[in-house]
Order: C-alpha cells, then sequence, then structure tokens
C-alpha cells in the first residue's frame, strides 16, 4: 500500500531526514517514532502531497506520487491529522466534517460509523452533544472513528493517541489491528505513546 525508496525533506536549508525506506503492506501497522522535529507529520503530508519529497520515489495505494494520481491516492486514503479544530457545534459536525476533507471523500462510510465509535468507547449519544464541551480524547477519539468509517484501504494517523488514557488508548491500537490484521488495510502511525507502538507490527525511528 505505501512504497518509499530513499526518500528525503528538507525545507530550504533545513533538512529533515534523508534515505529513508519503508514499506507498508494490507494487513500491517506500522509505527513512526522520533524525536520532536524530525519529519514524522511531514512524512504522511508528504505521502498526500501537501508536502514534497525532495529526494527519493514513492508509490501510494498502487500508484506513483505524482500530480496525475494524487487526487486517486487521496481518495483510498484516510487522514487524521494530530491537531483538527474544525468548526463544530455538535459532535455529528465533527464526523461530516472529518468526512468532507478533500483527502477523505467520498462520504460512505456513515453506516459503520457507530460500530467503531462502540469499539472505541464511545457513545452514540456524543453526536448530539455540544462540540465545545467534548473533551480532547473525545473528539480525538471521534475523529478517529469517522475515519475508520471510511472504507479506506490506507489510514494515515497522526498521534492518535497523545489525549488518551492507557485504557481507550489499548482501544484504539485493538481498532487499528482490527483493521489491518481482519480487514487487510494498511496502517502508518505517527506516535511517542509506548503502548500504541507496543501494538505495532513494526516500529521505525525517524
Amino acid at each position: 500500500m505505501l512504497t518509499l525508496r530513499s526518500v528525503s525533506i528538507a525545507f530550504g536549508n533545513h533538512t529533515l531526514f534523508t534515505g529513508l525506506d519503508l514499506v507498508v503492506g494490507r494487513g500491517q501497522l506500522v509505527g513512526i517514532t522520533g524525536e520532536s522535529g524530525c519529519g514524522k507529520t511531514s512524512l504522511l503530508r508528504a505521502v498526500l502531497g501537501f508536502v514534497p519529497f525532495t529526494a527519493g520515489t514513492a508509490e501510494v495505494c498502487g500508484h506513483p506520487l505524482d500530480v496525475a494520481h494524487i487526487h486517486e491516492i487521496r481518495r483510498q486514503t484516510a487522514y487524521v491529522p494530530q491537531e483538527l479544530q474544525p468548526l463544530a457545534e455538535k459532535g455529528a459536525d465533527l464526523v461530516s466534517l472529518t468526512h468532507s476533507l478533500e483527502h477523505n471523500v467520498p462520504l460512505n462510510g456513515a453506516r459503520l460509523l457507530p460500530a467503531m465509535m462502540k469499539s472505541l468507547g464511545l457513545e452514540d449519544g456524543l453526536l448530539k452533544q455540544d462540540a465545545t464541551k467534548l473533551s480532547g480524547g473525545q473528539r480525538q477519539r471521534l475523529l478517529l472513528a469517522a475515519a475508520l468509517a471510511l472504507p479506506k484501504p490506507l489510514l494515515l494517523l497522526d498521534e492518535p493517541t497523545s489525549a488518551l488514557d492507557e485504557d481507550c488508548t489499548q482501544r484504539v491500537a485493538l481498532s487499528l489491528l482490527r483493521a489491518c490484521h481482519e480487514e487487510e488495510r494498511a496502517a502508518l502511525v505517527v506516535s511517542h505513546d509506548p503502548i500504541l507502538l507496543s501494538f505495532c507490527d513494526q516500529v521505525i525511528h525517524l
């Protein structure tokens, strides 16, 4: 689902990383970790074409990462950034906004949302609650549930458990394992969380 060959990212004279090789196949949950500022988030954004690789080649969902294929790549990828603070009145609006993002279209995962929420320890009533009154952990799990409800073969997740306790982190990890091992999706997860990383099939230190 994702093949990176000797890729590098640099902004001007500042190099984040060089010569990264990475293969993520169907059924694999792969973690990316490393010090702050080493380029973990930029790596996810580069896979989606929002940040350019300055060297190397990449294939995503069977397509070369280039202008001609970027929209098809985004259609097959579910992405949850570390910080997404959309304007929303209700919990349901968070889901709608997540599903309407360019990289998360088309909206065809609504029927799967209740099961995804339940697996992450969220009640259906959360969708009717005032979004501003949801805790950081609730918002984080709701956005993750929205992404998992989309039938996309590749998941790109940036620090999905940063606001969660140990129990919720394990729920997230098990949901990701289920998506990868049972549904044969692939997931690339940026994280500093040792619990989540312990569930990964492979961990790359950037």
